[in-house]
């Protein structure tokens, strides 16, 4: 059960006997100032002598430093080997908490006074307690981390097929190459970042060629009949079509178009409408990393720290002449979403690479799907601003 604002702690390792109060000014980390505006009633703060509506008892605070300690930190006893030549008897790098763990924690409340820095150093300094980080030999992310490099280099390299045979597991610590894909999917379920997007909403796709009257109508702005789908795209490979867009139209433009292509003077915008709402997977809806004071939801943070990693690896600018072997880890993954029952999506939603503010689409529709599912609203052609 999570510690929660009042509980007790054990304070035979914690000295927490404090009478002093405690506002939120003196505290940068977001959830403890909210704790306290949440849970504290009107009094005086000791740190600055002034009266507020909201103080909470020092050792409130303190209870919920601990939080993070433990999150932090594990009992080398349980942890580590016995070494006699070290110097407190164990393996790796044990301390103390004012050897090696004060400074940490000072730096992730953003303490603004010395008195509240000696304060919590006083209360929770016990000198018989040793502590070790817990990820000093790797964490939950590194291992999410290494296991989806592991999964590049097998579908790069090895095996684009039947990658998940287990002869490509590693040893104990590399996994599966299939393994990577199921804890894609279950972070995205777990994390929520299935959305829809509302019927008729406008998007906008666009296409450069060579003549002005290339473009005349919605066939030739949707995605490419399977005969002419040649080219490897970001989230698909050459001869499986899919639907590129974006709910920025300018983006479009930026995406597309190249300006130093003298054999394609022309580009055409297109505004589509979806004729019915879609359920896509918003790489962008990653939740913010919560605080290792939040014991409720400070074990999520070594995944959100992967996805956040996966999608920058993943949107990451590649050159056009690499573009077919290193757009395939993408593409795999993408099919993968697109097939999976348990996410039952019809696309994604992802950062674009030449603008991090604003975010393209990529929905699963093939040349006649596009026709089935999308209206053209209406279509522009223009002449682009060769660059020599």
């Amino acid at each position: 059960m999570s510690r929660k604002y009042g509980d007790e702690v054990d304070e035979e390792k914690y000295n927490l006997n404090t009478s002093k109060n405690i506002c939120s000014s003196h505290i940068g980390d977001e959830y403890i100032k909210n704790e306290i505006l949440e849970k504290g009633v009107k009094g005086k703060c000791d740190y600055c002598g002034k009266t507020r509506s909201k103080v909470v008892k020092l050792s409130e605070v303190l209870k919920l430093i601990i939080v993070g300690i433990e999150y932090l930190t594990e009992d080398p006893v349980e942890s580590r080997c016995l070494d006699k030549e070290a110097e407190y008897g164990f393996d790796g790098n044990v301390f103390t908490f004012y050897e090696g763990l004060l400074e940490n924690i000072e730096t992730r409340l953003v303490i603004e006074t010395n008195e509240l820095f000696d304060d919590i150093c006083s209360h929770l300094d016990n000198p018989s307690l040793l502590y070790c980080y817990k990820d000093e030999f790797g964490s939950e992310g590194d291992f999410l981390k290494d296991n989806w490099e592991h999964f590049k280099f097998i579908v790069k390299h090895k095996a684009r097929f039947v990658f998940h045979d287990n002869s490509f597991s590693g040893d104990y610590y590399y996994q599966n190459p299939l393994y990577i894909l199921e804890k894609i999917q279950e972070l995205i379920n777990e994390n929520g970042m299935i959305v829809e997007i509302p019927e008729n909403t406008s998007l906008y796709r666009c296409r450069q060629h060579s003549k002005k009257n290339d473009i005349g109508g919605a066939k030739d702005l949707v995605s490419s009949p399977f005969e002419y789908a040649k080219n490897n795209g970001r989230m698909n490979p050459a001869g499986i079509p899919m639907f590129y867009c974006s709910e920025d139209k300018k983006l479009t433009i930026q995406e597309v178009v190249d300006n130093s292509d003298k054999n394609n003077p022309f580009y055409t915008i297109g505004e589509f409408n979806n004729k019915s709402s879609l359920k896509v997977v918003d790489l962008t809806k990653i939740p913010d990393l919560p605080s290792i004071f939040d014991e409720d939801n400070n074990k999520f943070i070594e995944s959100i720290l992967f996805l956040k990693s996966f999608v920058e690896d993943a949107i990451k600018p590649i050159n056009q002449s690499d573009s077919i072997i290193e757009y395939i880890p993408t593409q795999i993954v993408t099919e993968y979403i697109r097939y999976n029952q348990k996410l039952d999506v019809q696309g994604l939603i992802y950062p674009s690479s030449k603008n991090r503010k604003k975010n393209n689409i990529v929905l699963f529709f093939d040349n006649n799907e596009c026709i089935e599912r999308l209206n053209l609203i209406c279509f522009k052609t223009k002449k682009n601003r060769i660059q020599s």
